[in-house]
C-alpha cells in the first residue's frame, strides 16, 4: 500500500519552532515521512529536523534534499547520523546534485552525473561506517550507528538510472502526470535491474504539489511561480506536452536569474492557467482527487507533497484529502 509524505521548508522571516506543530500535525494525520528543504535560502533544515525528531515519534525525517555540491560527504554523513541517534532511528539521507536555485546562486555547479555517482558510493561507504583511505585523505565517521537510507531527488533520464543503482529510494520530479511519472519509475527499476538488484530494494517516491479550493483561481495564479521555477529547467521541456513549448523559451527569455520554488516571482504573469492544471495537481478538491487517484495508479511506494513554506493549515487540508482516498 502506498505511503505519503510531506516536503516543506523553514521560512526565513519565521520562528523556527512553527515546524513543531507541523511535524506533530503530520504525525496525527499519519504522513509516513516530514522532509524539508536543505537551503542557504531557509532556515537550517537540521535544526527544524531536529526539532521535529524531539516532538514526534513515529515519522521518518529527512532533507528533501541536501545538495552534494555544498556540503562535504563527511559532514552531511555527520549531521544525517546525529538526527538519526536524536530520533532514534527514524532518519533518511536525501540527496541531490543541486538545484540552479540551490547551488547557482552560490557561484557553485551542480555535480555532474558521473561526480554524483561517485558522491552516492561514497555516501554509502560512510553510512555504512567504512573509512575513506585514498593517499590524501583518511577519516571515518564516528557517530555512524546504522546505515541511513539515502533517496535521491531524480527529474532526467541519467539521474533516474544512477538512481536506480545506487540509491535506496528515489523521489521522481516532473510535471504531476501519472504517465510521465509512470515511465521514470520504469526507468528507474529497469536500472536497478541491469545491475543486479531487486526491483523492491529501490523505493519509488511521487514527489508532486497538492491544493484544492471551490474556486482554485487564486491558488492558480499562486503557483505560477512555482512552474516559472520548474520551466527554468533546461533540457525537460520533452516531458510537456509540444504546445507548452515555445512558452518555456518565452519565460526563460523573460526570466533570467533563476527564481526560487517559493514566492512570488517575475515572469508569472507569462503563465497560462492551463499550464499550472497540467503541471500540478492544483483544482477544486473533486479534480483533485482523481488526479491523485491516477498518480496511485503508478503504485508509488510514497506519494509525497511538497508544498513550500510550513503551512499547517494547508497540511490539515492535504490529511482530510488522504483520509478520503485511504477510505475508498
Amino acid at each position: 500500500m502506498t505511503s505519503f509524505g510531506v516536503i516543506t521548508a523553514l521560512d526565513p522571516k519565521r520562528p523556527v519552532t512553527d515546524i513543531i506543530e507541523f511535524a506533530q500535525v503530520a504525525e496525527h494525520y499519519g504522513f509516513d515521512s516530514l522532509w524539508i528543504w536543505d537551503s542557504w535560502f531557509t532556515k537550517d533544515a537540521y535544526i527544524g529536523l531536529t526539532l521535529a525528531a524531539l516532538n514526534t515519534e513515529k515519522i521518518k525525517l529527512a532533507p528533501g534534499v541536501a545538495a552534494t555540491p555544498v556540503r562535504h560527504e563527511a559532514m552531511l554523513v555527520n549531521a544525517i547520523s546525529t538526527l538519526d541517534d536524536v530520533s532514534e532511528g527514524r532518519a533518511i539521507l536525501g540527496v541531490g546534485s543541486g538545484g540552479q536555485a540551490t547551488v547557482g546562486r552560490l557561484g557553485l555547479k551542480k555535480a555532474k552525473i558521473a561526480e554524483f555517482r561517485d558522491q552516492l558510493k561514497l555516501l554509502r561507504l560512510l553510512t555504512e561506517g567504512g573509512e575513506i583511505n585514498d593517499g590524501s585523505a583518511k577519516y571515518r565517521v564516528e557517530g555512524v550507528d546504522r546505515a541511513v537510507p539515502i533517496y535521491t531527488a531524480a527529474w532526467g533520464p541519467r539521474m533516474c538510472e544512477a538512481s536506480g543503482e545506487l540509491a535506496d529510494g528515489v523521489i521522481i520530479m516532473g510535471p504531476d502526470d501519472a504517465e510521465v511519472l509512470r515511465q521514470k519509475k520504469e526507468n528507474i527499476l529497469a536500472a536497478a535491474s541491469r545491475v543486479g538488484r531487486e526491483v523492491t530494494d529501490v523505493k519509488i517516491v511521487l514527489g508532486i504539489t497538492c491544493a484544492y479550493a471551490d474556486d482554485p483561481s487564486l491558488l492558480i495564479e499562486k503557483y505560477k511561480s512555482l512552474a516559472v521555477h520548474h520551466m527554468q529547467r533546461v533540457g525537460y521541456e520533452g516531458e510537456y506536452p509540444a504546445k507548452y513549448h515555445g512558452l518555456f523559451k518565452e519565460v526563460r527569455e523573460a526570466v533570467r536569474t533563476i527564481v526560487y520554488p517559493e514566492g512570488t516571482h517575475p515572469g508569472a504573469e507569462l503563465v497560462p492557467d492551463e499550464f499550472v492544471k497540467y503541471s500540478l495537481v492544483v483544482g477544486t478538491e473533486e479534480e483533485c482527487l482523481q488526479r491523485l487517484k491516477d498518480l496511485l495508479a503508478v503504485e508509488p511506494d510514497e506519494l509525497t507533497f511538497s508544498m513550500g513554506w510550513v503551512d499547517v493549515e494547508h497540511l490539515k487540508q492535504l490529511g482530510e484529502l488522504v483520509k478520503k482516498i485511504k477510505a475508498d
